[in-house]
């Protein structure tokens, strides 16, 4: 009895050495885990912001939810939503509010003709997050947003000229 035992360990242990041998490679060559401050694609902020959207979370200036990993907390307001969205630094009740989302430390503006999937239509008093334009004429768009305290977190078509006193802007470590 004792050989087969002894036979099967070998072949067990030769097992997990072929197989570590294989894995380390590719272990190494795995990109890096995005953190918090890091470029980002386009593709990865909708997906954040669809994360807030099934969430419902809900409107709070004074209060924070975590980003889709359960780890980061951003405020639950307009700019904090972008701030999750963009995966920004500061986080929690520090994260960058709307005035400070359109200096040059973040964005640069574009022209809202030029707005694609992850750019902000920003005002002194408020943000949004631009998904898509909802027609050809490019006069509707469809945005994420978190508004008041009454409303949940909104996903919706709007017309552009509703943001006439916004301007466009690209956050700088953004992926196309």
């Amino acid at each position: 009895m004792r050989r087969p035992s002894r036979t099967f360990g070998r072949l067990l242990a030769g097992a997990a050495l072929a197989v570590a041998a294989v894995a380390a490679p590719i272990a190494a060559s795995a990109p890096a885990q995005a953190h918090t401050g890091d470029p980002i694609t386009r593709h990865e902020v909708m997906l954040r912001a669809h994360n807030w959207m099934n969430r419902n979370i809900q409107y709070s200036q004074g209060g924070t939810a975590t980003g889709p990993k359960g780890k980061v907390t951003y405020r639950r307001d307009c700019s904090g939503f972008v701030s999750m969205a963009w995966k920004l630094k500061p986080t929690g009740m520090s994260a960058p509010v709307t005035t400070t989302l359109s200096t040059s430390k973040y964005t640069h503006k574009i022209a809202k003709k030029n707005l694609k999937k992850g750019d902000i239509l920003d005002s002194a008093a408020h943000v949004v997050l631009f998904e898509k334009w909802a027609n050809k004429a490019h006069t509707r768009i469809w945005l994420y947003e978190e508004a008041n305290p009454s409303e949940d977190m909104n996903h919706y078509s709007a017309p552009l000229s509703k943001y006439s006193g916004f301007k466009a802007y690209r956050y700088n470590k953004i992926k196309d």
